[in-house]
């Protein structure tokens, strides 16, 4: 078992790749302790399981790594096991996938006997994630490892159940897929009017079962039925305001380049779905300081400006995040224009107007009291990726006002100077968890040279470019493993992707570096053709602590930082390379 450094408030705990049930053991002892009230894994914010590691999310302000680590080590070392407080989920199949024949055929059987031992098989959520509800199950029968289809569907009907590696599994929407289809089944994976959505989730128990009905994944009221409740975006907003009571609210003149609800995001990985949230979160938090709100209450992000919105009835708004010509628009004709980050009141027929972006990419509209915006587990943000929460928002769209809990407007504050493009940007990054995948020469190059921000990149990441790929020295594929925000994955071709807010849960590219909590923020505001430079900090200390180690004493110039930061970046690979 190894402990690797995912950032600063998570770890990764590396088990034995040879038992894929090792990792759900453990997070079943995991969970047990929990709710006995261990003092360090009591206080732990999120566990993933995947494959053979287990994610664990936590606030360093709360609880130590090394508490954490020690109480891990000690359940393993007692062999605690669980005692499993497990659900069984029967989910009936129509085995008519287009695949059966050739999975039979590559497995030696004929397609009755495909089906026979898939049906007796005993499988295990072992993680979920790739889709919301897309659960990952293991099974009992050495039988089932199929490759994957060389070819990629463009499109895998909602429903269809599949085989790819040891793993099976049902496809919760209709998605683009590789995994060889064997059938069809009319439960619903995913289905947000229920608590939990997520049929299936880490640790239950499943039974696939001969459905002999005839059912098609095309046609009819099934297919209807999961078109309707696979993961969507919620009901858009009303396009105008309700006529029977005095709404107040916004109305979308506007969106920009794209708008849509933020907030502090949700934890649910367990059911597939990341955190999303904010893209810049200290933008986000101030919006709503300015407005009088508590600091996560949902806001409007708005990427690239250039968005414009009218007053419905009398309604406080405050924008911050990057700097932008703001003009108030009164409906009397009069003019007024905003210079800093701070609350203002807009009458009934006042339009406010953000203009284009002096700099930075995203900014966000909060309203005093905040808006009626649906939720989904816990939260009101949009996740792009996953289609879960409010959708973005379109000409047209009425964004009534709530009345939440709120106090006075705050100060206003001056804009903060942010990333435009072509500027160099610095973000702090603590190498791990799989630093060690790659040469020395890839860290060098991580550290040592400028990463351009490249127009494919969105709010699930940033896909960066350089001259020089990152290269790796273990060339075996890695099996799907927990991610976070900030994680630098790096894909076959070498270049590597920052993830975002709307990141995928599991990911099966080796992470070589994870930013730190303030770069996150920054990078958010990363438009473009802007240039990065990353930085290390050493990873067994706090991160506090650890940026005083690289800067201290190291003169006043960048250049001095950067070979300093050269050295810790080698030196801490290499002894990762020898722990490895």
């Amino acid at each position: 078992m190894r402990f690797l450094n995912v950032g600063t408030s998570a770890l990764l705990v590396e088990l034995d790749d040879r038992d894929a049930h090792d990792a759900m053991s453990l997070f079943d002892a995991i969970v047990q302790q929990q709710r006995n009230g261990d003092s360090s894994l009591s206080q732990l914010i999120e566990i993933v399981p995947a494959a053979c590691t287990l994610l664990v999310r936590f606030d360093p302000l709360e609880v130590s790594r090394r508490s954490i680590e020690c109480a891990i080590r000690d359940l393993r070392s007692k062999e605690s096991r669980a005692t499993r407080v497990s659900r069984t989920i029967e989910v009936p199949v129509i085995y008519d996938g287009e695949d059966s024949d050739a999975v039979a055929a590559m497995l030696g059987i004929s397609s009755q006997q495909l089906i026979e031992r898939h049906v007796a098989c005993s499988w295990t959520a072992a993680f979920v994630g790739f889709a919301p509800g897309f659960a990952y199950l293991t099974g009992d029968d050495p039988l089932f490892n199929v490759p994957r289809r060389q070819e990629p569907r463009l499109r895998v009907p909602a429903g269809s159940v599949g085989l790819a590696g040891a793993y099976s599994g049902v496809y919760p929407r209709a998605s683009s897929g590789g995994w060889q289809l064997i059938g069809f089944t009319p439960a619903l994976m995913w289905d947000e009017q229920h608590d939990p959505p997520a049929l299936i989730q880490p640790g239950d128990s499943v039974r696939f079962c001969v459905s002999h009905e005839h059912i098609s994944a095309v046609n009819g009221s099934v297919a209807e039925q999961q078109t309707r409740q696979s993961p969507g975006f919620a009901a858009k907003p009303s396009k105008s305001a309700p006529a029977l009571i005095q709404a107040r609210g916004l109305h979308v003149d506007r969106p920009g380049a794209f708008a849509i609800f933020e907030d502090d995001g949700r934890i649910a990985a367990n059911m597939g779905v990341t955190a999303s949230g904010a893209a810049d979160p200290a933008s986000l938090h101030r919006s709503n300081i300015l407005a009088g709100n508590p600091a996560g209450t949902p806001a409007i992000e708005i990427t690239g400006g250039g968005a414009r919105f009218t007053a419905v009835g009398e309604v406080v708004v405050a924008l911050a995040g990057a700097q932008a010509p703001i003009a108030v628009h009164g409906k009397d004709g009069s003019y007024t224009g905003i210079a800093r980050q701070e609350a203002f009141l807009l009458n009934d027929g006042d339009t406010v107007e953000l203009g284009v972006l002096y700099d930075g990419l995203r900014d966000y509209l909060a309203v005093q009291g905040g808006f009626v915006a649906d939720e989904v587990i816990g939260s009101a943000s949009g996740d792009t990726m996953s289609h879960i929460g409010p959708a973005p928002l379109c000409a047209g769209d009425f964004l009534a006002c709530a009345d939440g809990p709120h106090t006075v407007t705050g100060h206003a504050v001056d804009w903060s100077r942010l990333p435009v493009r072509g500027s160099l940007t610095e973000l702090t990054v603590v190498l791990g968890p799989r630093d060690d995948w790659f040469t020395t020469q890839a860290i060098d190059d991580l550290i040592g040279q400028s990463w351009t921000v490249t127009p494919r990149s969105d709010r699930v990441g940033l896909r960066l470019s350089a001259a020089r790929p990152l290269e790796r020295v273990v060339a075996r594929e890695l099996n799907s493993e927990g991610t976070v925000t900030g994680a630098i994955e790096v894909p076959s071709n070498g270049q590597p992707v920052l993830f975002l807010r709307d990141h995928p849960v599991t990911g099966g590219y080796p992470v070589i570096a994870v930013l730190d909590p303030e770069s996150l923020a920054l990078a958010g505001q990363l438009p473009t053709g802007a240039l990065v430079r990353f930085r290390t900090v050493y990873s067994d200390a706090p991160a506090e602590t650890a940026q005083v180690v690289n800067d201290k004493n190291y003169g006043e110039n960048d250049s001095e930082k950067h070979d300093i930061s050269y050295d810790s970046a080698r030196n801490e690979h290499a002894l990762r390379m020898q722990r490895g």
